[in-house]
């Protein structure tokens, strides 16, 4: 499995300096908020995807006092790799791999599977298809190695279509062409997506079984994938069916850019009915889900970065979740304001493969004495 086993940070946020050696399984993350210990986890997903998981303006994650950001990250996956990624506050970003030069966040990922959990997760049940839809298409991405191609393909003609449906007269002659190739590409991502959506479907059952709370509910627990089209009939007949609706909107209204995950409790979006702490076990076992398919198919496990997982679960709840990732075998960095909750319900108070790591001020020290961990339970 993929692990990441040192991390340098330099001018990331609050962080000016920190180089961590994380274990290959625990790695538990504490400080008070504003400390910089969810910079911790932002800056490996910086490292791995080349973006944030915070913000959409890169100068924000620079020091207040430099000019760039550099961070470097050393994977090991029976042999080791070394990864490297810097940004300035004028834009320019250098991505290295292996001491080469690399052109896109893209190749980054390929090296270090990463699956982040935080707040903003709740938005897999709250906010639209295009959350639920980025989510499943990781999976995806990494599952089948098309997808990219396919994909690349038809973001492509999806935009030369728009573009041809703002302009003034447009036939549907002009856009057959387009349409052939919109097609063809549709087909082959709904078909690789209904592929690897048996399995995260079994997955996601299995898991949010674990869970007492789905016994008590007056209805199933449901997750289905939807296309972005009906599958009653032929995409390029329903691309006509729609020209006139195409034109007088400028956009394309259906393709694989609409399809959706649909987490439903009978014929109701299951947010509508869950607690908050409920919705934070559907939201566990959708990653845990994903995260199964992930090595199931691949032979290998994603790193988990899980922010502030205590908040909204509880004791028994958070254990069943500590389970499920031992099982799975995966390299997690959790942060918590009080790691208590953490030690205590995964078991880890006697664990010597644990790290455990303090955050002050921008400053990261290890605690990884096993006579320390007592300390925090008081």
């Amino acid at each position: 499995m993929p692990t990441l086993r040192r991390l340098d940070i330099s001018e990331f946020r609050n962080l000016r300096s920190a180089t961590l050696q994380p274990g290959e399984g625990i790695n538990l993350i504490s400080g008070e908020n504003g400390s910089g210990k969810t910079s911790i986890l932002e800056s490996i997903s910086v490292l791995a995807h080349g973006r944030s998981f915070r913000t959409h303006k890169f100068r924000r994650l620079i020091n207040n006092d430099e000019k760039s950001f550099t961070l470097f990250g050393q994977i090991f996956e029976g042999t080791t790799r070394n990864i490297g990624l810097s940004r300035a506050s004028n834009g320019d970003i250098q991505i290295r791999i292996d001491s080469k030069a690399a052109h896109t966040a893209t190749e980054l990922a390929e090296c270090l599977p990463l699956l982040v959990m935080n707040s903003a997760s709740f938005q897999l049940l709250e906010g639209s298809g295009q959350v639920r839809r980025k989510f499943f298409d990781w999976l995806v991405f990494h599952v089948k190695q098309e997808f990219k191609h396919y994909w690349k393909l038809y973001a492509r003609c999806i935009k030369q279509r728009n573009s041809l449906l703002r302009r003034d007269k447009i036939t549907r002659s002009e856009l057959l062409p387009w349409d052939q190739e919109l097609t063809k590409a549709a087909q082959h991502i709904e078909s690789m997506r209904s592929e690897v959506f048996e399995l995260f479907q079994t997955h996601f059952l299995n898991e949010i079984g674990q869970f007492d709370f789905t016994e008590t509910l007056g209805a199933e627990l449901s997750c289905t994938y939807v296309s972005g089209w009906s599958k009653t009939g032929n995409y390029n007949e329903q691309l006509e069916d729609q020209f006139e609706r195409d034109v007088a909107a400028g956009y394309t209204h259906i393709g694989s850019h609409k399809s959706d995950v649909k987490i439903n409790l009978a014929r109701v979006p299951a947010v509508e009915e869950l607690s908050r702490g409920q919705q934070k076990s559907v939201i566990v076992a959708l990653f845990l889900a994903e995260a199964l398919v992930f090595r199931t198919t691949t032979g290998r496990t994603p790193v988990f970065l899980l922010d502030d997982l205590p908040a909204e679960l509880d004791e028994k709840n958070l254990r069943i979740v500590g389970k499920a990732l031992k099982n799975l075998g995966s390299q997690v960095f959790a942060t918590a304001i009080d790691p208590k909750s953490i030690l205590t319900g995964w078991e880890l108070v006697d664990d010597e493969s644990l790290r455990m790591f303090h955050v002050k001020h921008g400053q990261v020290e290890l605690k990884n004495d096993i006579t320390l961990r007592d300390s925090f339970l008081l």
